[in-house]
């Protein structure tokens, strides 16, 4: 096979690789800024941005590194494959490295931590439950996810329904029977709180296992896409390797 012809079936396969690579890239991208940047998302109430040791928000830390280098990996193999740059070639091999030892890393890391994932959820959410409604405590937002997630789900508490007798609203008001609104079939939401009556139907199961499959499922959705783009890296790395070979060959 004629040098140009074999030059120009490498460069265009490593392409069609480096779109892929770019497309997975700005994926991981968003899903590293929705984890650390959308205040409605329950992994952001749950784990604030003021807390450092939390493996989740590093782990999208590093999404949101490996999302960009993605991108400028990719634009650094098409220039260096169309213009037959050598050293451009061997930067990109290095970097398309670097980046899936990270990747392996932050897979192992959640699959490591995963009961510490689990035993914080459990400690933040009943931590929610206790302060929900107290106005020493203004954090709207994550009262009214954590409504949205009763009632779609129609679940209440985190364990169970008894988890609300720790509401530090609800110890306020001994005389009365209080309960979230979005705890029962009230259609009434005007309220947080509602006073319990014959009719009142509580939700009895607790939101813990829907939350967890949730939290999960985002988590394992996000590592799928990495192993996309790990898989996709191994094809690009042994592309660039056969184009840098059949670059230095013609050169010599």
């Amino acid at each position: 096979m004629k040098y140009e012809d074999k030059v120009h079936i490498l460069t265009y396969v490593l392409s069609i690789f480096n779109s892929i690579f770019l497309i997975v890239g700005a994926i991981i991208l968003g899903s590293g800024i929705w984890v650390l940047w959308d205040k409605n998302s329950f992994i952001t109430v749950l784990f604030p941005a003021d807390e450092n040791d939390n493996v989740l928000r590093i782990a999208a830390y590093c999404f949101l590194a490996i999302g960009i280098t993605a991108i400028i990996v990719c634009l650094m193999g098409c220039i260096g494959s169309i213009k037959e740059v050598k050293c451009l070639l061997i930067l990109y091999l290095i970097f398309l490295a670097l980046i899936f030892i990270i990747q392996l890393a932050i897979g192992l890391a959640l699959l490591f931590q995963q009961n510490k994932i689990e035993k914080v959820l459990d400690e933040k959410t009943l931590d929610v439950i206790k302060h929900y409604g107290n106005n020493d405590f203004p954090e709207e937002h994550t009262w009214k996810l954590l409504d949205i997630i009763q009632k779609q789900i129609n679940c209440c508490g985190h364990y169970n329904n008894t988890d609300w007798k720790m509401n530090e609203v609800i110890l306020s008001f001994p005389n009365l029977t209080l309960i979230p609104s979005s705890c029962t079939n009230n259609t009434i939401t005007s309220s947080l709180f509602c006073n319990v009556t014959e009719d009142t139907y509580i939700y009895p199961e607790g939101c813990k296992t829907a939350i967890q499959d949730w939290l999960f499922n985002s988590i394992f959705i996000i590592l799928g896409v990495a192993v996309g783009l790990l898989l996709t890296q191994v094809f690009q790395f042994i592309l660039a390797v056969q184009l840098i070979k059949t670059i230095k060959k013609h050169v010599i």
